[in-house]
C-alpha cells in the first residue's frame, strides 16, 4: 500500500496521472476498440492494444452467479442473440450468446468476456485499464480478481467503485490529479492546469468529435498529456504512432529473414481486425517454404474479415504441393462446397490427398463412391485414415460396411509388424520403421473417428467388438475410443459389457465397468440383474456400477445380499452410503430401502 501511495505522489509531482508521461502523449480508449470490434470482447481489448492505445476502459458487472463479466449497459438484446440482463443471468447461459454478429458476420461467434481474462490480456500486451464498475457492491469482488491477476498497479475505477475505495484507500479513480477537456482546448489552458501538478486529457468520446482528427491533432500540439478517443486508429495517428506505419514495419519483417521469424511476423498481422491485408496473405501462401504458407493460409482463415471461397483458386493450382495442400486445408475449414476440391482427389502427392481428404469430410455437398472409396486402399496409410473420414461424411451407409473391414486389415498388418519387431528382440528402430508404425497408428485412429461419425446396429457391433478385443490392439486407444464411444449410444446393447465385467482381462473388465458408470439409467436393468451373479468378479463391479450411479433403486436388493455374503458385505455397505449420499431426501432412501424386506437371494 505505501509503494503505491509513493508512486501517486511522484506521479503528481510530475505533472503526471496514471502513468500519463508529458514527453509521450498517451492514447486512451473508451470501452474498448468499440467502433472497430464488438466492444467489451477480448478481440475488441486487444484491437485496442494492437492500435497503440495505453489506457482502455472496460465496463464490469456481475451476473447471476457471482461472476464479473464485461458489459456496459445491461441489455442482452443490443450486443447480443439474448435478451434479459446480466445480474440476472448465469454465466453458462451468457457463455453460449454470440456477441459479435450483431455487428457484422466476420465477428460471428465472439463472447462476453470475463473480467480476470480481460486482465491477463491487458497484462500481456501491456497496457493499462479504467475499470468502469456498473453493478453496485461488486468492489470487494472486482479489488480481490485484480489483486490475484498483479495489476494493483494498473488499474484505476470509475462508475459504482465507492466500496473500492472503502476497502483500498490508495485506489484512485480516473480523474485522479487530472483534468479532463473538451476539443479546442488551448496551450494556455493546458499550461495553467499544468501549473496545478495536474495532468490534462482531450476528451474525443460521446461529444460529437469522435471523428475530429484535426481536433484530436490540435489537443496534441498544445500539450495535452493525453486523448480519450473512440477511434483508436485515428487517435494513434493523432499521437504520432499511426498503426499503419507499424503494419508497414511488420510487412516488411513477414517478407525476409527466418522461416519461424516471418511465419510469426504474419500471425502478428493477422491479429488486426479491418486492415486491407488480404492481398499480402494471398501472396505468402503462394511461398515455397511450406511453414510461411501454412501461417498465411491460417491468417486468412482467422482475420477479420476472412477470405472467401475463390480467394483460394490460384493456390490449388500451384505447382508448390505445400501451397495446395494448404489451400485445401483453409477451405476445409471455411466449410467451402466440396466440389471445390473434389477434382484434386487425383493429386499425386500424397500430403497434398491427406489435407484434401481432411477438408472434404468437414465441407457440405456430395462426393461419389468413385471419386472416394479407391482411396480407402491408398499405399500411404495417412491418405486411407482421411478418406475413411471422407467417405463417412459423405457416403455413410457404403463406410458403415467397408471402413469396418478395412480396420481390421489395418490391424492385422500392425499386429504382424508388432509381433516382428518382437521376435527381433526389440532392437532400437530405425526411423522408416517407426514412421511406419505411426502411420499405421494415425491411420486407425482416423478411421476411428469415421465410425464414430456413423450409426446404426452393425456400427455399434463394432464399436463393441473393438472395446472389448481380448487381445491388447496395437494401438492401445481403439478400445478406449469405443468404450467412450458407447456411453452416450442409448441404442447399444449393455449386456456384452455387463458380460464383458467377468473378463479375465483386468483391463477389458476396468472399461466395461466405467463405460457403464458412465452410460447412465439405460443400463442400469442389466446391471441389477448382474448382482445375484454366481461370479464374484462380475457381482463386484456391478454393486460398485450401481453406487457410483447412484442408483436408488438398486437399495432394497443391496440390504438383502450384506447380510448373505460375507466377501461383499463391506462393498455393499459402501455401495449403500454412496447411493444415500447422492439422495439427500432420507424419507426416499428409507421407503426404497423398506422394500427390501423379506427378500431372499435366489
Amino acid at each position: 500500500m505505501k509503494t503505491r501511495l509513493l508512486l501517486g505522489m511522484l506521479l503528481a509531482i510530475a505533472t503526471t496521472a496514471f502513468g500519463l508521461r508529458p514527453v509521450r502523449t498517451d492514447l486512451l480508449c473508451h470501452r474498448t476498440a468499440n467502433q472497430e470490434v464488438p466492444e467489451n470482447t477480448l478481440e475488441s481489448l486487444e484491437q485496442a492494444a494492437l492500435e497503440g492505445c495505453d489506457v482502455i476502459e472496460i465496463d464490469l458487472r456481475q451476473t447471476l452467479d457471482g461472476e464479473i463479466i464485461l458489459n456496459h449497459d445491461g441489455f442482452l438484446e443490443r450486443l447480443t442473440d439474448g435478451i434479459g440482463q446480466p445480474e440476472t443471468t448465469y454465466y453458462e447461459d451468457l457463455r453460449l450468446l454470440d456477441a459479435g454478429s450483431w455487428m457484422g458476420d466476420r465477428f460471428r461467434g465472439l463472447s462476453i468476456a470475463r473480467f480476470d481474462d480481460a486482465l491477463r490480456l491487458a497484462r500481456r500486451e501491456n497496457v493499462r485499464l479504467i475499470l468502469d464498475i456498473k453493478t453496485k457492491g461488486i468492489g470487494a469482488k472486482v479489488l480481490e480478481i485484480v489483486t490475484r491477476e498483479g495489476m494493483l498497479e494498473r488499474v484505476q475505477f470509475n462508475g459504482e467503485w465507492q466500496d473500492v475505495k472503502q476497502l483500498d484507500p490508495a485506489a484512485t479513480d480516473a480523474g485522479n490529479n487530472t483534468v479532463w477537456v473538451q476539443p479546442g482546448v488551448t496551450a494556455e489552458r493546458i499550461d495553467s492546469i499544468h501549473a496545478q501538478g495536474k495532468a490534462v486529457i482531450a476528451n474525443f468520446s460521446a461529444n460529437s468529435h469522435e471523428m475530429d482528427l484535426a481536433g484530436m491533432k490540435a489537443a496534441v500540439d498544445a500539450g495535452v498529456d493525453g486523448i480519450n478517443v473512440d477511434f483508436p486508429r485515428l487517435g494513434a495517428d493523432a499521437v504520432g504512432r499511426p498503426v499503419e506505419r507499424k503494419l508497414a514495419e511488420l510487412k516488411l519483417r513477414a517478407n525476409a529473414g527466418s522461416a519461424a521469424s516471418r511465419s510469426a511476423t504474419i500471425l502478428a498481422l493477422s491479429r488486426y481486425s479491418g486492415y486491407s491485408l488480404k492481398s499480402d496473405f494471398l501472396r505468402w501462401l503462394m511461398e515455397p517454404v511450406a511453414q510461411v504458407s501454412r501461417a498465411a493460409a491460417l491468417a486468412l482463415v482467422t482475420a477479420h474479415p476472412r477470405a472467401s471461397d475463390s480467394d483460394f483458386q490460384a493456390a490449388l493450382r500451384s505447382p508448390q504441393s505445400g501451397v495446395r495442400a494448404n489451400a485445401a486445408w483453409a477451405l476445409g475449414i471455411l466449410r467451402a462446397p466440396a466440389s471445390e476440391v473434389v477434382p484434386m482427389l487425383e493429386d499425386k502427392d500424397p500430403n497434398v490427398l491427406q489435407e484434401v481428404l481432411l477438408a472434404i469430410s468437414r465441407m457440405p455437398g456430395e462426393v461419389g463412391i468413385d471419386a472416394l472409396l479407391p482411396l480407402l486402399a491408398h499405399p500411404h496409410s495417412s491418405v486411407r485414415g482421411e478418406a475413411a473420414l471422407a467417405l463417412a461424411r459423405h457416403q455413410p451407409s457404403v463406410a458403415a460396411k467397408v471402413i469396418p473391414e478395412r480396420l481390421h486389415i489395418e490391424e492385422e498388418i500392425a499386429a504382424k509388424h508388432s509381433k516382428d519387431y518382437a521376435q527381433r528382440g526389440k532392437p532400437t528402430l530405425a526411423q522408416p520403421e517407426i514412421d511406419e508404425i505411426v502411420g499405421y497408428f494415425r491411420c486407425q485412429m482416423k478411421m476411428m473417428q469415421a465410425l464414430t461419425m456413423l450409426h446404426g446396429p452393425e456400427i455399434n457391433r463394432e464399436l463393441e467388438d473393438q472395446a472389448f478385443l481380448p487381445q491388447a490392439e496395437f494401438s492401445q486407444m481403439n478400445g478406449v475410443v469405443s468404450g467412450f464411444q458407447l456411453w452416450d449410444r442409448v441404442s447399444a446393447d449393455p449386456q456384452l459389457a455387463v458380460q464383458q465385467l467377468a473378463s479375465s482381462s483386468s483391463q477389458i473388465a476396468d472399461r466395461a465397468e466405467w463405460l457403464l458408470v458412465q452410460a447412465g439409467p439405460s443400463v442400469l436393468t442389466a446391471v441389477r440383474s448382474a448382482l445375484d451373479s454366481a461370479n464374484p468378479d462380475l457381482r463386484a463391479r456391478a454393486i460398485q456400477i450401481v453406487a457410483w450411479q447412484g442408483d436408488i433403486a438398486s437399495l432394497p436388493r443391496l440390504q438383502v445380499l450384506q447380510p448373505l455374503s460375507a466377501a461383499d458385505a463391506s462393498l455393499i455397505a459402501w455401495a449403500i452410503e454412496k447411493i444415500r449420499v447422492q439422495h439427500p431426501e432420507p424419507e426416499v432412501v428409507a421407503g426404497m430401502l423398506s422394500l427390501g424386506g423379506g427378500r431372499r437371494r435366489e
